[in-house]
């Protein structure tokens, strides 16, 4: 079964498409290996100056600000609130550990990888402070960070594409980004 891309995964793209240069977005990426159930919202490739860096971004566009509906399986995020917080915390690590594997198996000769979070909306507290500390543990285990493109951080990366979409009326063939055109060249 495909993937349709959401409009929070376009953004994504055409920031990475457009703004970190990346010359290969993909969306929806699914491993081939059998029993597998990886799958990363956006995957960026930028290979300039002779260095290649991989991103991985996973990516949660609920407005209201609950992520994923569920009962935790294990106490590892007890102290970060409700079951909904837990169960998401869980989820997001099992993705990302996930993720990490798949990069690194797949592209194993990149340079540098950046795992990424994006969320316009995530209450600040429990599940903030979690994820902070799912950051942490992932890199403590991993040797790699995940960036948390959360609230304002997200929201400075959209300001940055629709200044960008302003100044710019070729069509790159990213669909959110030329939404922003749009409205940005709007008279």
């Amino acid at each position: 079964m495909v993937s349709e891309t959401q409009l929070g995964e376009h953004i994504v793209g055409a920031y990475h498409k457009l703004i970190t240069d990346c010359e290969i977005v993909s969306y929806n990426q699914r491993s081939k290996t059998q029993g597998e159930q990886t799958e990363i919202d956006v995957i960026g490739i930028n290979s300039t100056n002779g260095e290649q860096v991989i991103y991985a971004c996973e990516v949660i566009t609920h407005l209201h600000g609950t992520i994923y509906p569920g009962t935790p399986s294990t106490n590892r995020w007890k102290e970060f609130g409700n079951e909904g917080y837990q169960f998401t915390l869980e989820k997001l690590w099992k993705k990302f550990e996930a993720d990490h594997k798949y990069v690194t198996e797949i592209f194993d000769d990149a340079d540098e990888y950046i795992f990424q979070l994006w969320a316009p909306i995530i209450p600040q507290g429990y599940l903030t402070d979690g994820l902070a500390r799912l950051a942490q543990d992932f890199e403590d285990e991993n040797d790699h960070t995940i960036e948390l493109v959360i609230n304002e951080g997200y929201t400075e990366r959209v300001t940055e594409l629709r200044e960008l979409a302003g100044e710019e009326k070729k069509d790159y063939g990213e669909p959110a980004f030329r939404f922003l055109q749009i409205l940005e060249h709007l008279r």
